[in-house]
């Protein structure tokens, strides 16, 4: 499992596409796995702190909980133009005991309401990415071109 750093380090075009969709829409989505086995699906304002891919998750959330129980992720991120699509999978683990990075993460997120102790900081590792672009999009020829990566190859 990788940092944002080392990813970008392994993967540079890859990592270039994902920070570029990252900056263009704040948000993306969470996908997790609850206790029972069923996905879920949350919206989230991840941000790239520090060389890490970082979120607060109030902790009386449901993806808090799958996160700390199942410990995976798989993070898709807001789609760019002509459907340009960006998704990663790893696992994630707390950082919620470094007050510099809280700190850091606080400014960078800009919430209006503030980080408190109910805010907890995760930092999500990656091990899988892929890319998609659409080739000739709005044509009859239109046609996905994919990059993936995986840690270790």
């Amino acid at each position: 499992m990788l940092s944002w750093s080392q990813f970008s380090k392994s993967s540079d075009e890859l990592a270039i596409a994902g920070k570029r969709l990252l900056d263009a829409n704040e948000v993306a989505f969470l996908g997790t796995t609850s206790a029972e086995g069923r996905p879920r699906i949350h919206p989230f304002v991840p941000k790239i702190v520090d060389g890490m891919l970082v979120a607060f998750i109030r902790d009386t959330s449901p993806k808090r909980r799958d996160l700390d129980e199942r410990e995976y992720h798989a993070i898709h991120f807001w789609p760019g133009e002509e459907d340009e699509e960006f998704c990663i999978f790893g696992k994630v683990i707390s950082r919620n005991e470094d007050e510099a990075l809280r700190e850091k993460a606080a400014d960078a997120m800009g919430f209006f309401t503030g980080v408190d102790e109910h805010h907890i900081l995760y930092e999500f590792l990656i091990d899988q990415a892929l890319w998609t672009i659409w080739l000739d999009f709005g044509t009859a020829d239109h046609r996905p071109q994919r990059k993936q990566w995986r840690a270790g190859r």
